[in-house]
């Protein structure tokens, strides 16, 4: 009877500890570290064959690297490849080092007297301890290295800030123009130091609001709006030659000499003339050449030499002297446009501009530029500015050439013609009734000098013209101020009155002088629009020719401005545009671009930065004073002909 009771003891026993076992959730974390500890062991795999294959892999590339730099030192005598391959036998890497292959290099090498270039490709291929689980068996990667050392084949361009913030001093009391002279000579000089072989040239684009180039390069490509000349069309202002640069042509680096580019107007378009109402002499209210967008500098007989030629572009050559002679002349004035002075320096050295140094270059870049993937040149533009862009003003295309409504008279005074069928504000209605007096439609021309400040106005009948006895009003039409033909009178002094100093012209002597009437009638000459830019002021024929002539439209002054000039390039934020767009192009192209932001504002640093070439820390400078300009310029040279790893 024991033995059941039993049985059924155990087996209650044995249905309450799986009952207990179901239930009891002790020791359910045991599963996920399992898991966690297969995932660690699994990662950490990973990494120690990454790690073993990386550095493997940096000691190929650091050994590439020696032996690059050591067999394009232009001071070795032997091949470079050979020395290039001995150097990476003698390393033995490698030896010793199971599941690590390196491959032999493959060397190439240029060598020539003035340029040695290496170049070497090889591959690491390291085996896995553990991804080789994952069916990963090795990892490899290429490796290369390029070095040079060379200053033969070496094309340069410095595009030179040289607006009028350049005349301010930093300091020291030597100003940043002074500052750059010293600093763009010392460059020349130490590259010349270097180049012991002739194969450096250096050209120059000093800029501001737009760039002004010689004669010569201007006859290189098809321009249109040449400036007349004492009555000779496309004569062109002698010394002052400035090109609109299409905009579209800034995402290329050459510039067709078959494209066709318009003359930037020799213009004063940013001084002001304040009168209206009285008349101002023309003679004493003439342009100033430093308000015009193609700025140059006066000639002073001073000098033994032409200012107006200073500021110049100067052609690349092997021979300096003449370019360190421009540079001690620099002067700062006007404007800054970066993008213009870079849209130079690339179209002159792109291979495109061969032919316009075979015609105009000297005997020393006959054949350059070299082409641009030429890998013996090296095509290098040093990109300085001390500001940021900021606009200027020009004439438009309209009022550039071609014959205008001014006539110049042989007395030095003007007349301007408002006729039916005539263009513009000129086409506009002439005043009938001149201040009582009517006025025949034949009667077109406006002589400005003639124009009384106050008019008297018609109040008999029978008044003569201008002689009116009503009130004075100020800027009133003046009947006497328009003519039939541009001719009109002139004063002249006999001598009989000794007040009569005014519009003298001069007689003939002899019996018959007293014989001479007391006015003459003065003859003048059409005046080309480029022409009438030589004389005046774009606001001085907006004021006196247009505003006081009555005639309808020509009150407002803006109206009048905005007809005959506009802002060239639009905005700063597009000059920038185009400034990087052309910079891309350039070292897509091949050519290296060193920046230096000369103490200038942080848009300026952005803008040149963004401009130098790959990595930054060669070829872009910040220099706060003349004392770091000198040092940039310096590096740069040093840089040139230095022996360095190109990749």
């Amino acid at each position: 009877m024991m033995f059941p009771c039993s049985a059924r003891l155990v087996s209650r026993r044995i249905a309450g500890s799986l009952v207990r076992f179901r239930d009891d959730e002790s020791g359910t974390m045991a599963v996920f570290v399992l898991i966690m500890f297969f995932l660690m062991i699994a990662f950490g795999g990973i990494a120690v064959d990454v790690m073993r294959f990386e550095t493997r892999r940096v000691a190929m590339q650091q050994t590439l690297d020696r032996a690059a730099l050591a067999a394009a030192n232009l001071d070795q005598t032997e091949a470079a490849d050979v020395i290039a391959a001995e150097w990476f036998e003698k390393t033995g890497l490698g030896e010793d080092l199971a599941m690590v292959t390196f491959s032999d290099p493959d060397i190439t090498a240029i060598s020539d007297a003035g340029l040695r270039r290496v170049t070497m490709n090889a591959t690491v291929r390291s085996r896995n301890f553990f991804m080789g689980l994952l069916n990963v068996d090795y990892l490899e990667s290429p490796t290369r290295a390029e070095a040079a050392q060379g200053v033969s084949q070496i094309e340069v361009m410095l595009v030179l800030d040289i607006t009028g913030s350049m005349g301010e001093s930093l300091g020291g009391g030597q100003t940043k123009i002074q500052g750059l002279r010293s600093a763009a000579t010392e460059f020349i000089n130490i590259v010349e130091t270097n180049d012991t072989l002739n194969g450096v040239s250096i050209g120059m684009v000093p800029y501001a609001a737009n760039v002004n180039i010689p004669v010569a390069l201007r006859n290189q490509f098809s321009v249109t709006n040449i400036s007349s000349w004492n009555g000779v069309e496309n004569a062109g202002v002698p010394n002052i030659n400035c090109v609109e640069i299409p905009t579209g042509t800034f995402t290329s680096v050459g510039l067709s000499t078959s494209l066709s580019m318009r003359m930037m107007a020799v213009a004063d378009t940013n001084s002001g003339t304040t009168a209206t109402t009285e008349y101002l002499a023309a003679s004493a209210n003439g342009p100033s050449a430093s308000a015009r967008a193609c700025t140059t500098r006066p000639n002073d007989p001073g000098t033994p030499y032409n200012d107006e030629l200073v500021n110049l572009l100067m052609m690349p050559s092997k021979d300096t002297a003449p370019l360190v002679t421009a540079i001690s002349r620099l002067y700062a004035q006007g404007n800054t446009s970066i993008a213009v002075g870079m849209r130079w320096a690339t179209a002159l050295i792109d291979d495109d501009a061969r032919p316009i140094y075979t015609a105009i270059g000297d005997s020393t870049v006959q054949g350059r530029p070299a082409d641009n993937s030429s890998v013996e040149t090296r095509k290098i533009i040093i990109l300085m500015t001390d500001g940021a862009h900021v606009t200027n003003n020009h004439v438009k295309d309209a009022y550039k050439s071609g014959a205008s409504p001014i006539w110049l008279g042989t007395d030095g005074n003007y007349a301007i013609r408002f006729w039916s069928g005539g263009s513009d504000l000129n086409d506009n209605t002439k005043p009938s009734n001149c201040s009582g007096w009517t006025i025949s439609s034949g009667r077109e021309y406006f002589v400005p000098h003639l124009k009384d400040k106050q008019e008297r106005k018609k109040v008999g009948a029978l008044e003569p013209e201008g002689l009116g006895t009503g009130s004075y009003v100020t800027g009133a039409c003046d009947p006497n101020a328009w003519f039939a033909a541009p001719t009109w009178p002139k004063t002249v002094a006999d001598g009989s009155d000794p007040d009569d100093e005014r519009d003298v012209v001069t007689v003939p002597d002899g019996p018959d002088a007293d014989l001479l009437p007391d006015v003459v009638m003065i003859t003048a000459t059409r005046l080309d629009w480029s022409e009438v830019w030589r004389y005046l002021k774009v606001s001085y024929v907006a004021r006196q020719f247009y505003m006081r002539s009555d005639v309808s439209g020509t009150t407002d002054y803006n109206t009048i401005m905005n007809l005959m000039r506009q802002t060239y390039l639009s905005s700063a934020g597009t000059m920038d545009s185009l400034l990087q767009q052309n910079c891309t192009a350039a070292k897509a192209a091949g050519i290296e671009i060193y920046g230096i932001a000369f103490a200038a504002p942080a848009s300026g640093q952005t803008q040149i930065n963004g401009c130098a070439s790959e990595p930054k820390v060669n070829y872009y400078y910040n220099a706060a004073d003349n004392t770091a300009l000198l040092a940039a310029f310096q590096s740069i040279a040093t840089d040139i002909s230095e022996l360095r790893l190109t990749q």
